[in-house]
């Protein structure tokens, strides 16, 4: 087989090997999770395993090359940025929360790396919706909703990994309202710019991102 076809076979079945290579490295997360003894380890890894393969998620979304969808994901990025660094202020978006050490280095007293997952969630979220409805509307309440069930499933996970904790240790339910109004408004510009992506693998990647939270709900909490 010749190095064409060997891209070409890999370009054809590239959603199977994204789902293969995700999930195996994130069943081994779940594992080092589960025992304390590898725990630090795992925790110490989690900004840059979220970094790595949040780039390996979006990439071929940035190959396609479409200037409308670079716009409006950077565009996310620094919404949901300026927003987490208000919440974390003032408690007036999510409720009063402070961001722990566990997801690496803050500006602005949130990690950087939380807006890049919030656009990873978006955007395989609306892609996700796009399997149900093509109406930007009803694409964005999906998207929106299913962001809500993924905070909602991550939730105990962030607060006993020490991603962030709640000042008045409940989650408010102000924070799902704001998880679904950013998620579904950022879907509904998306749709309204009558953006698209072919790729399916952010979806894949947060469909694994949700099945890793929901075998820790299940296990560690």
């Amino acid at each position: 087989m010749n190095k064409e076809r060997i891209i070409q076979f890999i370009r054809e079945r590239q959603n199977l090997f994204a789902a293969i290579i995700f999930s195996i490295f994130y069943f081994v997360g779940f594992l080092g999770h589960i025992f304390k003894v590898t725990r630090p380890y795992m925790l110490a890894m989690t900004p840059y395993f979220l970094v790595i393969f949040g780039i390996l998620a979006i990439l071929p979304v940035l190959r396609e090359k479409s200037r409308g969808v670079l716009f409006w994901a950077a565009g996310t990025m620094m919404v949901t940025f300026f927003l987490e660094s208000l919440g974390t202020k003032t408690g007036l978006v999510f409720g009063a929360y402070t961001y722990g050490r566990t997801l690496g280095v803050s500006l602005l007293e949130v990690p950087p790396v939380i807006a890049f997952n919030w656009l990873l969630v978006v955007i395989g979220s609306i892609i996700l919706s796009s399997f149900i409805t093509k109406k930007a509307f009803f694409t964005a309440l999906f998207a929106g909703a299913f962001a809500v069930l993924f905070d909602f499933v991550m939730e105990p996970i962030a607060i006993t990994f020490s991603y962030w904790w709640w000042h008045g240790e409940v989650i408010p339910l102000q924070n799902y309202i704001a998880w679904f109004l950013i998620a579904f408004a950022s879907a509904l510009v998306f749709g309204l710019m009558k953006l698209d992506v072919k790729s399916r693998i952010p979806m894949i990647y947060v469909l694994v991102q949700f099945a890793f939270f929901i075998g820790l709900r299940l296990t560690v909490v």
